[in-house]
């Protein structure tokens, strides 16, 4: 009797890791974790997000556009040939749509559908992290050098000799900080609920990124050197409509000892609570003393725009800074506070016994004062509304 041996061709495995280099915003494979930084572990692009995103800007400004003469955003032929297998499986529906949904083989598949709703959603309502300065780096492990620069000239005598001056870097290391977020899509809530429950909650989920980030950048704020006002912007002269105190005095005390810190750095960015900034647009200062309004339209949505007043700053208002502080930093030169923006990744697993989905978002970064010279807080600006 004789046997025959067939081979078959083997089916890549998809159980990999998947991490957004947060250098070039592409999607790579790893069968590892990384410990200390994202090249130590052999990763492998899959997914570019530039492209997805650009796709997806072209088409909502032609909406006629043929889908087939867009730029493909996979980088992996296999991955790519998985995804349009499991789209067409969906479109059918029935058994065949249940099956691509709870394939072990799509999993990949469904995280970079993941991927592409937490990177598509710009329009959060958390601008804290504005404040500081990203730097991108796939390392867990990150060295700054602070420089301090050398006095001017010197007057000497004739036939003396200056003293040598040289410029001092201090080195500071840093190191990312892990963060995670799990979030669970019973079998129940996607049978019974109407809306799109993965995308409901990937939604939400986003929006936690973007919260822990700005709140980070705002609790590295609070260790900036304290100004005092020089008084209270909302307290008017008895009787009259005219201000006792001027907020640009504040803000220009504030720019005098940033910029000459002997660091470097110029005041160019201003942080401040939404409540804050309406008692700053009310002083006699800003609005004028013959306007009985404020000046234009106000919206207490958070955000940045410009900062009504001093021209060349812009200004970021968050619910997260107290009432009564307002941020002054350097942004552009020699930046007061750097958000180091670390790898990411997302997972899934699925529970056969239950039928849940579970997904899951590390996040690596680390909010950090820099250069603290560049920087101020100032403290005592309005009283405090309690609601």
């Amino acid at each position: 009797m004789r046997s025959r041996i067939t081979s078959a061709p083997a089916e890549k495995d998809t159980s990999y890791a998947i991490w957004r280099n947060p250098e070039d915003n592409i999607l790579y494979g790893t069968y590892g974790d990384p410990k200390y930084g994202f090249k130590e572990v052999d990763a492998f692009p899959l997914y570019d997000l530039n492209a997805h995103l650009n796709a997806v800007k072209v088409a909502k400004e032609n909406p006629e556009i043929n889908q087939d003469s867009l730029p493909g955003a996979f980088l992996d032929n296999d991955l790519e040939q998985l995804a349009l297998e499991y789209q067409a499986n969906v479109k059918l529906g029935g058994r065949q749509k249940q099956a691509a949904l709870r394939s072990q083989k799509n999993s990949a598949v469904n995280i970079i559908n993941v991927w592409t709703e937490v990177q598509g959603r710009y329009d959060r309502p958390y601008a804290g992290k504005l404040l500081a300065k990203e730097i991108p780096t796939n390392n867990l492990v990150i060295s700054i050098d602070k420089i301090t620069k050398f006095t001017g000239l010197t007057k000497i005598d004739e036939g003396q000799l200056t003293q040598t001056k040289e410029l001092t870097y201090t080195r500071a290391n840093f190191r990312a900080v892990k963060y995670g977020l799990k979030f669970v899509i019973s079998e129940e809530s996607r049978l019974v609920n109407v809306h799109n429950v993965l995308q409901d909650s990937v939604m939400i989920a986003s929006n936690k990124i973007e919260q822990r980030a700005s709140f980070d950048v705002i609790n590295a704020a609070t260790g900036l050197t304290s100004q005092s006002a020089v008084g209270l912007w909302d307290v008017f002269v008895s009787g009259t409509s005219r201000s006792t105190y001027n907020p640009l005095i504040d803000f220009g005390i504030a720019q005098l000892n940033i910029e000459g810190s002997g660091v470097g750095g110029s005041l160019d960015r201003v942080g401040m609570h939404p409540i804050t900034y309406a008692q700053y647009l009310a002083n006699s200062a800003i609005r004028g003393t013959a306007s009985a309004s404020t000046v234009a339209p106000y919206s207490f949505q958070p955000g940045t725009q410009a900062l009504v007043g001093i021209p060349g700053i812009s200004l970021v208002l968050d619910n997260g800074i107290q009432q009564g502080i307002a941020y002054a930093v350097s942004l552009t030169r020699d930046a007061t506070i750097a958000y180091f923006q670390g790898p990411q990744r997302i997972g899934s697993a699925h529970d056969e016994e239950t039928g849940d989905d579970k997904y899951f978002i590390i996040d690596y970064h680390l909010a950090n004062v820099i250069q603290s010279e560049t920087g101020r807080q100032i403290t005592g600006a309005i009283t405090p509304i309690a609601w």
